[in-house]
């Protein structure tokens, strides 16, 4: 008997997937459908989105995305966790609230975060008035000023996703580290281990797997992220946001070009699923 489970992986994941990959070598567009209808062209999809400059800016960009996220909340999951395991009083009630952004819809979190960051609305820029430290308002969203693929609101989308996926990596990491028999760190304060020693020497090799892991879900997650900086930018100022989710879901749903989207979309299964091999590879590797 077939799992119902395994059905609505099929009808929900593996067929939509296919036809998407389907419709990356076809023309397909909405506007002229009827005339055309949806003949095969092969690469051609793939050789006019690589051609594109656009795209190769958004796909860019989604790699700086991805980089900047991944380190951001493993750096700080890793504080976080070891801040958490410590005994204090209240400890309970600071996980608790640490725990908050991840009941939060990262659809909703960014609009909050838009609010707050809004370059004239922002309570954000008037606290940094009122205390004298700028004289006009911060285009946290709105500022075109680059350096290299970097940018302002780049770095605050980033750091917005961050916020909401943070709980998740720090649950993760301070499992792990309360997986970490106390007497190892006990050895290694009598034989003289700074606490620095004992992060590097003990702490960061037990923890280790738990971090590729999350490491590659991030990574696997980013590359066709989308709420974010959909709500929060639509991938502007001058497109200095826009990553593959978003540049599908306008090739689609603006342009009416789903033979784009679809190719924008085989080109994200594509990126996942390298990343996905090297994590199999080695999980198989250590094994």
């Amino acid at each position: 008997m077939v799992s119902p489970a395994l059905i609505l992986v099929v009808l929900l994941g593996i067929l939509p997937m296919l036809q998407s990959l389907v419709m990356a070598f076809q023309e397909y567009n909405l506007l002229t459908i009827r005339r055309v209808g949806t003949p095969f062209v092969g690469l051609d999809n793939f050789t006019t989105l690589f051609s594109e400059p656009l795209f190769l800016q958004t796909l860019v960009q989604t790699i700086l995305f991805v980089v900047i996220v991944v380190g951001f909340v493993i750096i700080l999951g890793l504080l976080a966790s070891q801040v958490l395991n410590q005994n204090f009083l209240g400890r309970s009630a600071i996980r608790t609230l640490f725990l908050l952004p991840w009941f939060i819809p990262p659809v909703i979190a960014a609009g909050i975060w838009k609010w707050l960051l809004n370059t004239n609305l922002s309570p954000i820029n008037a606290v940094l008035r009122d205390v004298g430290l700028i004289q006009t308002n911060i285009g946290f969203l709105t500022d075109t000023n680059t350096v290299g693929p970097f940018s302002l609101p780049m770095l605050v989308v980033s750091l917005v996703r961050t916020w909401n996926g943070l709980p998740f990596v720090t649950v993760m990491l301070l499992a792990g580290l309360q997986s970490i028999p106390s007497e190892v760190y006990e050895a290694a304060k009598i034989d003289g281990a700074s606490a620095f020693r004992r992060f590097t020497d003990i702490t960061l090799p037990l923890v280790r797997p738990i971090i590729i892991v999350v490491a590659t879900l991030l990574s696997i997650s980013g590359i066709g992220y989308f709420e974010v900086n959909y709500v929060m930018t639509g991938g502007g100022p001058r497109d200095l946001t826009n990553i593959l989710g978003v540049y599908a879901y306008d090739q689609a749903f603006t342009f009416y070009r789903f033979d784009y989207a679809a190719t924008a979309s085989s080109v994200i299964l594509i990126l996942t699923s390298v990343i996905a091999f090297f994590y199999i590879r080695y999980m198989l590797k250590g094994d």
